[in-house]
């Protein structure tokens, strides 16, 4: 060992954890920055080779999410600088990295304790193993080249680097909380709940600035003395103002910022955990729809909460100013009572809008259904009666617009204006009582005050309330997020031998579609699946043969009965370990191509990026599935984009991707829902063979 792998491996030495102790170590990490609370049980080592499938599965036990990252030795710098609580496996065994700074990497060591390591010693603990062969090279070359040795060191990193710059490296898992947990936390996570505290403390203490500057000029000039000091004060105070007003700003963008990334993490998670039912029942003209409803609460909602806030804080502060006016108590009560009736008419705009947006969202839909079956549109429906449902919807879309704009034009003018003549009006008592200069002045700066508070608040509110109305719209989205499955146990997520030759077994299955009435879709189905059988399902439309495949796959739970794989039920082993281990490949209409590479379409139910040994096998299931000729078509081969946007593949050829997608997740047992159809007899005979030699178990629905 050279003297400088010397000093590093004791500069880790007491700071790893050994393999045999990473679950304790994931969880005291978790544990130790606010990821994840409560005791989970370790589930032992990780087994030997790649731990990413046991990282992984062990921290959806404990209600995080764990990402394995791979990055050059380039890019391996800015990788580190960027961690956040993380894995870091290095020859030692593993550190557990709580944070990053300037100082260096934040590990939790394994006596609980935290202590700090230069980022410069991590990165050559990850990096040892590519420099070792090369270094040999270099120091050959730096020797031939006779570099003083003053400059031999910084040659041979510079050499090094540009010797293995592309080199992959690995061996780091980030650790975040699930985007579907408590939602302030992950506020309080991100910083979020601190940064709105100082934004409120800036905004406020902004207009207190303000407040005062102009209190101590205008005391001056009231006393006709005004004084030199009192003037360079009054600069240095609205200087502050104007510097404290910029930093609240940029707080404020920031806390946007903050929050909008958070808000579309967790719509994203809540879309990917909508129940499929609800999905299929909703179209994609809503869907559609939901997606715009998003981008408006982003857009407006966070800007408008800002301002909104912004401008209650400046009417607090005009309240105070007319209190110390010549209108005092009626100046407040008629401001209080003006900011009630601005409330009433911002409720009032708030159904408006929200009519105005059912209108709109039925007219979306609409047209998108339309679209969709427009050929059965034509053939079944008159020609004259095309227009009729259309012209109906535009109807009632431009009164709900009318509506709308009609309060919309009142909550955008008259807030500040018509608190303008009241505040006036208010001062007449006041100065039929004969009042000073000095009370009148103070009560007029207090309105004009409340005056820019009210028209703030008039844009600001009816960007909250627009925001507020489509959040209605999207809240099913927000709340699906919380809907994580149970990530059962660890010790049966993380795998056990099998005991039995039974792969899934069924007893006493029923199952209903929520709201829906009358008899189940399934009553009582038995069914035994073992290593090695080949099951065909047959029956007639409608018959539930692809629910029972849904409740089979995981996709769907039983209401009652029981369905086991390998004796474990779906809440012991939990539902992403459940469909990692029964792939299925679902009717037509309800699989896709996604926009990508087609090896990305194809290895989806494995690690991404593919290495080159899942590349190889991907090639070798679709040439067996007769796909070779449309690889061989193809520029890019497997990394050919494929989809709407890419290359357009045949229904036949889709049906084969979904065929060869469905074997190569390595799973217990394949489910197939009609997948043969759309193929001709040659071209279904050679897929039904390629089906049979890799299904280790396999259930075929199709009809009679």
């Amino acid at each position: 060992m050279k003297a400088g792998e010397a000093g590093q491996a004791a500069t880790l030495g007491g700071l790893v954890w050994q393999p045999s102790a990473l679950a304790h170590a994931m969880s005291a990490l978790t544990a130790a920055c606010g990821l994840a609370t409560g005791a989970v049980p370790s589930p032992g080592a990780p087994p030997e080779g790649d731990p990413t499938a046991w990282i992984e599965a062990y921290a959806g036990c404990m209600g995080v999410e764990a990402e394995a990252i791979q990055c050059s030795f380039a890019e391996l710098g800015g990788a580190l600088a960027s961690l956040g609580p993380s894995i870091v496996r290095v020859e030692q065994g593993y550190l557990a990295v709580m944070s990053v700074g300037r100082r260096g990497l934040s590990v939790l060591t394994p006596a609980l304790t935290p202590a700090r390591i230069p980022l410069e010693t991590v990165r050559r603990a990850l990096t040892a193993h590519l420099e070792d062969r090369p270094a040999s090279h270099v120091d050959k070359w730096l020797a031939a080249a006779q570099v003083p040795p003053r400059r031999a060191a910084r040659a041979r990193d510079e050499l090094l680097a540009q010797l293995v710059a592309d080199r992959p490296i690995d061996g780091v898992w980030l650790l975040r909380p699930d985007p579907g947990s408590s939602f302030r936390r992950l506020l309080s996570r991100r910083g979020v709940l601190r940064r709105g505290a100082i934004f409120l403390a800036a905004a406020a203490s902004q207009i207190a600035l303000g407040v005062f500057a102009w209190w101590l000029i205008g005391a001056g000039a009231l006393e006709g003395d005004v004084q030199p000091g009192w003037l360079f004060a009054w600069v240095l105070l609205s200087l502050s103002a104007l510097f404290v007003q910029l930093f609240a700003s940029f707080t404020g963008g920031m806390l946007t910022i903050d929050v909008a990334a958070l808000l579309k993490q967790r719509l994203l998670c809540g879309a990917l955990r909508l129940d499929p039912a609800a999905i299929r029942a909703r179209g994609s003209g809503e869907l559609l729809a939901m997606v715009s409803e998003s981008e408006a609460v982003e857009t407006a909602g966070l800007g408008g909460a800002l301002g909104a806030i912004v401008a209650l804080v400046q009417l607090a502060s005009a309240a105070a100013v007319l209190a110390a006016g010549a209108g005092g108590g009626l100046h407040v009560a008629l401001l209080l009572g003006w900011t009630l009736a601005v409330a009433l008419l911002g409720r009032r705009f708030a159904r408006e809008r929200a009519a105005w947006t059912g209108e709109r969202f039925a007219i979306t839909s609409g047209f998108v259904e339309h679209v969709v079956g427009h050929r059965t549109r034509v053939a079944q429906q008159a020609s004259h009666l095309h227009h009729l449902e259309e012209d109906a919807a535009l109807e009632r879309y431009h009164r709900a617009a009318r509506g709308m704009d009609g309060v919309g034009d009142l909550l955008a003018s008259l807030p500040a204006r018509g608190w303008l003549a009241l505040g006036l009006l208010g001062l007449v008592p006041a100065v039929l009582g004969g009042v000073g200069a000095g009370p009148l002045v103070v009560a007029t700066g207090g309105i004009l005050q409340a005056q820019a508070a009210f028209a703030t608040l008039a844009t600001s509110l009816g960007a909250l309330l627009s925001a507020a109305v489509s959040w209605r719209s999207i809240a099913r989205l927000f709340t699906a997020a919380e809907g994580r499955e149970p990530a059962g146990i660890p010790q049966a997520v993380l795998g056990r031998a099998a005991t039995s030759d039974v792969v899934i077994e069924a007893r006493g299955v029923s199952f209903r579609y929520d709201g829906e009435r009358g008899e189940p879709v399934l009553r009582g189905c038995d069914l035994v699946l073992s290593k090695g059988d080949r099951l065909l399902l047959e029956g007639r439309s409608g018959g539930g043969k692809s629910t029972l495949a849904a409740v089979l796959s995981g996709l769907h739970a039983p209401s009652s009965g029981l369905v086991l794989l390998r004796g474990l039920d779906r809440r012991t082993l939990g539902g992403a370990a459940w469909r990692s281990r029964v792939a299925s490949a679902p009717q037509f209409h309800d699989n896709h191509v996604l926009s990508g590479t087609l090896a990305f379409n194809l290895l989806m139910g494995r690690a991404w990026p593919a290495s080159p040994e899942d590349r190889r096998e991907a090639e070798v299931v679709c040439r067996k599935l007769g796909l070779g000729p449309l690889l061989d078509r193809m520029p890019s081969g497997l990394d050919q984009v494929v989809g709407e946007t890419g290359w357009q593949l045949s229904h036949g050829e889709r049906s084969r991707l979904f065929l060869a997608r469905a074997l190569l997740q390595r799973s217990d047992a394949v489910i197939l829902d009609e997948s043969f159809g759309a193929l001709d007899p040659l071209t279904a005979r050679e897929c039904v063979g390629a089906v049979l030699e890799r299904a280790p178990a396999l259930i075929v629905i199709a009809h009679p």
